[in-house]
């Protein structure tokens, strides 16, 4: 760890302020731990031939012989009835190892810029997340890779549920209050989020940042068009497009810079294979000569094939749904003025907040199917297909609702009016006498109002949603638990732990049912607020000053949630956004058409026509194609700009690499043979030895005593 991380760090807690809503209790002597294993007996996931004593017992044992082999130490503490926490630490030298052999892995595959050398690798210090990252995948990698293929719920491992990284209080206290009196996050600060949770998570806080900075400009440019341009500017328009162009490109090479500088350019070629990975073959790997398992890459590309009928299925059966529920809206709130009309006014709603969300559950279970059948060899692939297929539904149900309004109410509503009586014909003959139509007039509002919800209320309920609304449930169960004990008397996990550790514990019981965090899921948010940016900003040009105070809050917002709502993020490196890049961009153009559509079609009216839109069809599509010609243009311009830029950070990444590449024909007789320093570093004496089968016993006869105790309990 560098010297200046090191002095940002003892800044952020030097005035730790409580927050009481934090569980601070740390780890007791004895359990402090980089990783918890959840052992976990009674999982549904467990076949019932499984389940027996001796079936389980073999388990535990053999996984502790694992941990103790492979140089982890580890303490054993009751979870609940059949399940037992185990705490694993690994040791310095165990740490030494696997770090090594990562650099080295880096070096193999150009990541890093100069070989590491053992006598000085095995020697250096970690970050939290460094350290935690490798102790993870020293227990998760396949023995190819080094690791003990330990995979929850998967093989020899099903009655492991999960493998988590307890959070650490002092730090969570410390960054909320920090961020608390903060306006904006500066590089210092990335490099402590980096630090503590990996590149993953900090690239993702790197963009957002970025983004909340670059909303400066529209908002400004925004504010100004609401308070002096007419509705529908050319103006604010045209500077929109160029500035969602200019904020892509630009943090193209924003990310590329803090992959050089953190060090993780081009690591996702570096992806570990899956675990459900399974080849039809083995081939000689043509860039390492290394034996691995090969699946023909023509038999995934067929299969992905496969998921654009689905998608495109799904996507029109969606928008069949929507399209209907709009009809309803506009029918029971524009025409419909008969009993009950009080109440059937919210069935649009309630519909969309039912169907839509049930609707997209089954798609994701659809699309996660597939993507499983595609047989990924690593993550990066695999999130990156998944992504693209949801990306489809998450684009129709975020702007499905105001491309209707856009593009048919408000052109077409028009001939409505003249079919009047007919419509009211047929409500009376469906309905009854009682139902009657009022007069329709198209809502000239309809478009603007629903961009406001959109980007304002709907934002608001889904911070709420996902922020508080979690830890509001978690206090009332968690006060339902303990009322329960009281009636009933009893505790409710039938276990009593030792006065020193039951704080802790407790902290523990609760973090090991709270869900991943999904940085996906953050990503999704901001890609979807973009859209609306980019599509539709033109429509009412507040929307980036809204955006910029949402992204605000998100900031701070997204803080909490890691440290209250779910488990602790386990590092991983990650050189860009992934495949959300492309995703904006595909909102950036698009943009440049329902910009110029909207433009053309809703500043001018016509007072000889009923109809709102004034344009004539052929100079709407010149509009449309003319602006789409001018973004292409302003986008390689753009990117020609950028790239003629040449960072401090960069230039500093091309020497080191010339450098490297000059002294490492020299260092080549300086080599360490590092197989030989991992045996000398690992070999053990039998007491130790004798003492690691003692804790196996023990740990044995805890998980029995669980086991009676529940079985006491029962009877």
């Amino acid at each position: 760890m560098d010297e200046s991380s090191t002095t940002e760090k003892a800044k952020l807690f030097s005035k730790p302020s409580p927050v009481s809503f934090i569980n601070s209790a740390t780890a007791p002597a004895g359990l402090e731990s980089d990783v918890v294993i959840v052992f976990d007996s009674t999982s549904s996931f467990v076949p019932s031939s499984k389940k027996t004593k001796t079936i389980i017992d073999d388990a535990l044992r053999f996984l502790l012989a694992e941990l103790v082999n492979a140089g982890f130490t580890f303490s054993v503490r009751s979870s609940k009835p059949g399940a037992v926490f185990i705490f694993v630490r690994a040791s310095d030298k165990v740490i030494a190892i696997a770090d090594y052999q990562s650099k080295v892995r880096d070096w193999l595959y150009g990541v890093r810029p100069t070989a590491p050398s053992p006598s000085e690798e095995l020697d250096s210090e970690f970050s939290v997340a460094e350290r935690l990252r490798l102790v993870y995948a020293r227990l998760t990698l396949s023995a190819k890779d080094h690791g003990l293929g330990i995979t929850p719920g998967q093989g020899d491992w099903i009655v492991v549920k999960s493998i988590f990284a307890p959070h650490d209080p002092e730090f969570n206290v410390a960054w909320i209050n920090r961020w608390s009196r903060r306006w904006q996050l500066d590089d210092a600060e990335l490099e402590l989020i980096r630090g503590s949770f990996g590149e993953e998570i900090g690239m993702y806080f790197a963009f957002l940042q970025f983004y909340f900075k670059q909303l400066i400009f529209p908002m400004v440019l925004g504010l100004a068009a609401y308070f002096f341009l007419p509705d529908f500017s050319p103006i604010f328009a045209v500077v929109n497009c160029i500035w969602c162009c200019v904020f892509v490109e630009s943090w193209k090479k924003r990310e590329v810079e803090l992959a050089v500088k953190w060090g993780v350019k081009d690591s996702a070629q570096l992806q570990h294979l899956r675990p459900t990975f399974r080849g039809d073959s083995e081939r000689e790997d043509p860039i390492t000569g290394i034996l691995v398992q090969y699946y023909p890459s023509w038999k995934r590309v067929a299969k992905q094939f496969t998921a654009i009928p689905v998608a495109f299925v799904a996507g029109v059966a969606l928008v069949i749904l929507q399209g209907l529920v709009f009809i309803i809206e506009i029918f029971l709130a524009e025409i419909y003025d008969g009993p009950g009309k009080q109440y059937l006014v919210f069935l649009p709603t309630a519909l969309l907040a039912t169907l839509v969300p049930t609707f997209t559950k089954f798609y994701g279970m659809i699309a996660t199917g597939m993507t499983d059948w595609e047989n990924h060899a690593s993550e990066h692939t695999y999130a990156t297909s998944m992504t693209q297929k949801m990306f489809v539904l998450n684009f129709l149900t975020s702007y499905m609702g105001l491309f209707l309004s856009s593009y048919v109410y408000l052109p077409f509503g028009h001939l409505i009016a003249p079919n009047m009586e007919l419509i009211a014909i047929n409500m009376r003959y469906f309905i009854g006498e009682k139902a009657s139509a009022k007069a329709f007039t198209l809502n000239t509002l309809r478009l603007k109002q629903q961009y406001i919800y959109f980007i304002a209320t709907a934002q608001l309920i889904n911070f709420f949603v996902e922020t508080c609304l979690p830890f509001i449930q978690r206090k009332i169960f968690s006060e339902a638990k303990k009322l329960q004990g009281k009636v009933t008397g009893t505790q409710v996990t039938g276990i009593v732990d030792a006065k020193s550790e039951a704080a802790f514990l407790s902290r523990v019981r609760a973090e090991a049912e709270y869900p991943d965090y999904e940085v996906a899921e953050d990503y999704r948010e901001m890609v979807v607020q973009f859209g609306y940016l980019s599509l539709f900003a033109t429509v009412w040009p507040l929307a980036p000053a809204f955006s910029f105070v949402n992204n605000w809050v998100e900031l701070r917002g997204d803080a909490v949630k890691i440290c209250l709502d779910t488990k602790r993020p386990i590092p991983a490196k990650a050189d860009s956004i992934g495949p959300w890049l492309d995703n904006l961009s595909f909102l950036t153009w698009l943009g440049s058409l329902t910009t110029a559509s909207l433009v053309a079609m809703y500043r001018t009216t016509n007072g000889d026509s009923n109809s709102l839109v004034s344009t004539r069809p052929w100079v709407l599509f010149a509009t449309v194609l003319l602006s789409e010609h001018v973004y292409l243009v302003v986008r390689y311009l753009v990117s020609l700009m950028f790239a003629s830029f040449d960072s401090d950070i960069l230039q500093k990444d091309k020497k080191q690499k010339y450098i490297s590449r000059r002294s490492i024909m020299a260092e080549q007789d300086e080599k360490v043979h590092v197989e030989d320093v991992e045996h000398e570093m690992m070999r053990v004496t039998e007491d130790e030895r004798d003492d690691w089968r003692k804790q196996i016993n023990e740990a044995i006869n805890l998980l029995d005593l669980t086991l009676l105790n529940d079985d006491k309990k029962k009877e």
